[in-house]
C-alpha cells in the first residue's frame, strides 16, 4: 500500500509518497498558488505518480496553510456572534492586556476584535454557573437575530452564551431556529468547539472557528473533488494541528483546529526519525520559505499546548507546542526608520519571490544572501523547477549595502548573522527557557532552508549534533503519512478532590469515549486500531493555571494515581510541590486515536565500510564578511553518498529540495537511513 503526504507552504508545496514496505519513494516540490492551493496540491500528486499505478495510493494526507491564511490576512467572510444579554463586549474587553510590543505604548490601540460591534447580537437567555436555567430562552429574540443576520448578508456566525458548556440546551435550540430560517448560514456553537470554562477564550476560539468555516470547508469540498476525480479510492485525510488527521467532514466542522496543521507535520516526522534514530531527546527545527518552526522533543514525547494567539486572540485548541519566529528563505532584509539592520518577519514568498527567482522581487531575501555568499550555487534549481540569478541577488544586495554603507557581500554576511541570531533566540526560548539543557539535545534540521544554517544554529547555543533527514525539504510532508487519526475532547469540571469526584469524572469519560468512538466510526477506523487516552488538568486550589495530568491507571485507585503524578509534574515544571495543599481538577479530557498504518519503520541499508565521497564539483563559499573570508570548497550531490559516507567541512551538499552547509571544522556522516549526522 502506498500514501501521499502533500504539505503546502507559502513558498513551495511539498509532496512524499510513501510505501509501506520500503518508507520514502519519492519527493517533490511545486511553486505553491496563493490563489488557488488545490492546484498546486494536484500538481504535486500528478508529478509523484507520473510513473505508477494511482490504485494502489490508499489515501492522500494535506497540511494546508488557507486556515492560517485566512486568519492572518483577515480574508474571511463578515460574521456575526450571537451571545447572551450583558455580554456583547466579552471580545473587545478580553483580558484587559496590551501585546508584548505596546506594553509601555500609551497610545497603543487595542487589536480590532474579529467581529464588530453591531454584529455582535444579545440574546435574551442566562443559565447559571451551576447549569440550571435562570431565564428562559427567548425565541422571539432568536427570530430578531435572523432577520439582523439575513439583512446584512452575514455567512456565518458564533453562538456563544454563558455558561453553555455546563448546559448546552440554548445554543443548540438556537442552532436549530436558526436552521428554519437561515438554511445556508453556517454555525458553530462554543459548547460544541469548545466546552471549557473561561468565557473570552471560548468566545474568541468560536468566533474564529465561525470566521474560518466558509473559507475552509469550500476549500476542503474542492479539494476533496479533484482527488476523487484524480482516483475516486484514494482517501483525503486533513493534518490537524494536534499532530494527528481528520476526516475532510470533520476538519470541514472544526476549521479552527487546521491553524498548524503544516507545522505539526515536521514535529510528527521529527519524532519518527527520532525514534528510527535512536535520539531520545531531540529539538526539531524547520526552516521554510516565510517561517521557523521550533519544537522540543524530550523522551521523544511531542509537547501539547491547550492555548495559542492568533493576532493577539486566544485559540484554545491542543496543538503541538511549536515557537514560530518570521525567519525563511523569503525573510527580507531591510533597514528601519532608526537606521537599524532588520531581517524579516516580513517575506516575499513564492510570487515574487527572492530577487534572484527573477520574478519581479527587488528586495535582498535570505536565500538572496546565500546565493551572494556561495552557499547556494547559480546552476541550481531550487525545488527542482526554480532557477537562480546570481547577479540579480547581488544587485539586490548591494542596494542593501549602499544604505547601511558597506559593500553587497558584507550585507549579505550581515542577513545570515542576523537570521541566525533569530533562529537560534528561538531554539534558546523553547530549550533554555523551559528548563532544558540544549547540550543534551540533538537539533534535527529541516525545511528546505534549515540545513543551510542548522550547524550556525547549533554552534550559537552549545548543541553538539545535528541530524538532518534524507528528504529535509519535504519533511513535514513526511510526517504527515506517518501520524494517525486523533481526536481530543474536553469538558470543564471544576471540582476540588472529594468523595464522589471519582465517579463523575468516570461518568464524563465514558460519554467523552462514546463520542469518540462514534466519530472513529464514522471515519471507517475498525475497533482493533482505536486506542483512548484519558486525562486530567489539575492544580492546586487557588492557582490560576493548570498541568495537563495523563491518567494511565484503571481500577478504584486511579484518581490517587492521577494526583500523585499531579504533585510530581508540578514540581518538574515549577520546581515545587505542596502535596498538603488541596487539589482540584479543572477539565476532563480524552484524546481518541485511530492507527492508519503499523509501527513498522523502514527497513535501513546494510552500513558499508568507511568511505570517502567524490565532489561533483567546488565552488567559493564565504564564510565571513569580506573577500578573504572565501574558500574554495567540494559540492556533492546528495544522492552520491552512501550509508557509510563521510564528508569533511567545509562542503556544501545540494540536492532538489534542500541544501546542506558543513562548515569548517565539521564532518558529516551518512547513516543506515541515509540521513546526514554532523558534529565537530
Amino acid at each position: 500500500m502506498r500514501r501521499i503526504g502533500i504539505d503546502t507552504g507559502g513558498t513551495f508545496t511539498d509532496g512524499v509518497l510513501w510505501d509501506d514496505e520500503t518508507g520514502v519513494v519519492g519527493s517533490t516540490k511545486v511553486s505553491s498558488d496563493r490563489h488557488d492551493p488545490s492546484r498546486a496540491v494536484i500538481n504535486a500528486v500528478g508529478k509523484l505518480t507520473a510513473d505508477m499505478d494511482v490504485e494502489h495510493v490508499r489515501y492522500l494526507v494535506h497540511g494546508t496553510t488557507v486556515a492560517t491564511n485566512a486568519s492572518l490576512e483577515r480574508t474571511g467572510p463578515r460574521v456575526a456572534v450571537l451571545c447572551t444579554v450583558g455580554f456583547r463586549d466579552v471580545l473587545e474587553i478580553a483580558r484587559l492586556m496590551r501585546p508584548p510590543d505596546q506594553i509601555y505604548d500609551l497610545r497603543a490601540d487595542p487589536p480590532p476584535p474579529l467581529v464588530r460591534r453591531r454584529d455582535r447580537i444579545e440574546i435574551d437567555e442566562r443559565i447559571d454557573h451551576t447549569g440550571a436555567v435562570v431565564r428562559p430562552l427567548n425565541v422571539a429574540s432568536v427570530r430578531r437575530a435572523a432577520e439582523i443576520i439575513r439583512a446584512r448578508g452575514i455567512e456565518s456566525l458564533a453562538i456563544c452564551f454563558l455558561y453553555s458548556y455546563l448546559n448546552p440546551d440554548h445554543e443548540r435550540r438556537t442552532r436549530d431556529i436558526l436552521a428554519e430560517q437561515l438554511p445556508s448560514v453556517n454555525v458553530s456553537l462554543s459548547s460544541d468547539v469548545l466546552p471549557e470554562f473561561r468565557e473570552y477564550e471560548r468566545s474568541s476560539t468560536t468566533a474564529l472557528n465561525a470566521y474560518l468555516a466558509p473559507v475552509v470547508s469550500g476549500y476542503l469540498r474542492q479539494l476533496d473533488a479533484a482527488v476523487s476525480r484524480w482516483n475516486q479510492n484514494t482517501r483525503l485525510w486533513i493534518m490537524q494541528s494536534n499532530g494527528g488527521v481528520a476526516s475532510v467532514d470533520r476538519a470541514a466542522q472544526a476549521p479552527v483546529t487546521l491553524l498548524l496543521s503544516g507545522p505539526s507535520g515536521g514535529v510528527v516526522a521529527g519524532r519518527h526519525l527520532a525514534e528510527q534514530a535512536g535520539v531520545r531527546d531531540a529539538i526539531t527545527i524547520d526552516m521554510g520559505g516565510t517561517s521557523f518552526d521550533v519544537c522540543v522533543l524530550a523522551s521523544n514525547e511531542v509537547r501539547m499546548t491547550q492555548e495559542r494567539k492568533v493576532l493577539e486572540m486566544p485559540v484554545t485548541i491542543p496543538s503541538v507546542d511549536i515557537l514560530t519566529i518570521g525567519a525563511g528563505g523569503g525573510s527580507i532584509g531591510w533597514v528601519d526608520r532608526a537606521g537599524q539592520f532588520r531581517v524579516g518577519p516580513h517575506s516575499a514568498g513564492a510570487h515574487p519571490g527572492p530577487a534572484c527567482y527573477g520574478r519581479g522581487g527587488e528586495e535582498p531575501t535570505v536565500t538572496d544572501a546565500n546565493l551572494v555568499l556561495g552557499v547556494l550555487g547559480e546552476d541550481q534549481r531550487l525545488g527542482g523547477e526554480v532557477s537562480l540569478k546570481l547577479s540579480l541577488a547581488h544587485r539586490a544586495c548591494e542596494r542593501l549595502g549602499h544604505r547601511l554603507g558597506v559593500r553587497g557581500q558584507e550585507a549579505a554576511w550581515g542577513i545570515r548573522r542576523i537570521v541566525n541570531a533569530a533562529m537560534a533566540g528561538a531554539v534558546h526560548a523553547v530549550s533554555v527557557g523551559q528548563g532544558f539543557d540544549p547540550r543534551d539535545f540533538t537539533l534535527i534540521a529541516f525545511g528546505g532552508a534549515g540545513p543551510m544554517h542548522a550547524l550556525d544554529i547549533a554552534e550559537e547555543i552549545d548543541i553538539p549534533t545535528v541530524l538532518v533527514p534524507a528528504v529535509p525539504g519535504c519533511h513535514s510532508a513526511l510526517g504527515m503519512v506517518v501520524t494517525d487519526v486523533t481526536h481530543d475532547y474536553v469538558v470543564t469540571h471544576l471540582s476540588p478532590v472529594e468523595e464522589g469526584l471519582r465517579q463523575r469524572v468516570e461518568q464524563i469519560f465514558k460519554q467523552q469515549e462514546s463520542t469518540a468512538n462514534d466519530q472513529l466510526e464514522s471515519e471507517e477506523i475498525g475497533v482493533q486500531q482505536r486506542q483512548l487516552f484519558r486525562g486530567l488538568d489539575m492544580r492546586y486550589v487557588g492557582e490560576q493555571s493548570s498541568v495537563a495530568v495523563p491518567v494511565t491507571k484503571r481500577g478504584s485507585g486511579w484518581l490517587s494515581a492521577a494526583v500523585a503524578g499531579f504533585h510530581q509534574l508540578h514540581d518538574r515544571l515549577y520546581g515545587f510541590q505542596v502535596p498538603d495543599e488541596p487539589v482540584e481538577v479543572v477539565n476532563v479530557r480524552l484524546r481518541a486515536v485511530g492507527r492508519l498504518h503499523g509501527e513498522r519503520l523502514a527497513t535501513p541499508t546494510p552500513l558499508m565500510a568507511e568511505e570517502r565521497a567524490d565532489p561533483a564539483g567546488w565552488r567559493s563559499v564565504a564564510f565571513g564578511p569580506s573577500e578573504s573570508d572565501r574558500l574554495k570548497v567540494p559540492v556533492y550531490r546528495r544522492g552520491d553518498l552512501r550509508p557509510g559516507s563521510e564528508i569533511e567541512g567545509p562542503a556544501v551538499v545540494e540536492q532538489d529540495d534542500s541544501t546542506l552547509l558543513v562548515t569548517p571544522g565539521k564532518r558529516a556522516g551518512c547513516d543506515a537511513w541515509y540521513s546526514l549526522w554532523l558534529s565537530a
